[in-house]
């Protein structure tokens, strides 16, 4: 059996450009999910960061209300000045609320965060169900 002559490598530079569009299409998806992985992980660590901070400043606070608690009921038998157990108390209920204030932030963060590479994940879900339409068999529908 001949070969005809037009076919030999007339349909070679059509496949490397098919294949060299593939691959470049290929790594720009890779490079744009790669992209929001980065931006993804640096708000992790930022909430990450805000949640440790904010954890200890709730530690520190929590800890200055216990010392004055403690001062408080030692003060309460001490000498009978007035002034004296208001301004610690004051002191104590500052921190107290402080304490809870920062405890309420910190549980709301933990609560409230975003699910980790959520939206890369999405991105790649999206990735799969467009390869999958391109790659499956097209039907012709039949001409009335």
């Amino acid at each position: 059996m001949s070969v005809p002559e037009g076919t030999g490598s007339g349909a070679s530079p059509s496949l490397f450009a098919s294949l060299r569009s593939f691959w470049s299409v290929l790594v720009a998806i890779l490079y744009t999910r790669l992209d929001l992985v980065t931006a993804e992980l640096e708000d992790a660590a930022t909430h990450g960061l805000k949640l440790i901070l904010t954890g200890l400043l709730c530690a520190l606070s929590l800890f200055g209300a216990f010392f004055f608690a403690m001062y408080f009921i030692i003060a309460v038998f001490w000498d009978d000045y007035a002034h004296r157990l208001i301004a610690i108390g004051t002191v104590f209920g500052v921190y107290f609320v402080a304490g809870a204030i920062l405890f309420a932030i910190a549980r709301n963060m933990i609560l409230s965060r975003p699910r980790f590479l959520a939206q890369t994940l999405a991105e790649l879900r999206r990735d799969v169900a467009g390869l999958s339409k391109s790659m499956a068999p097209k039907t012709e529908e039949p001409k009335p």
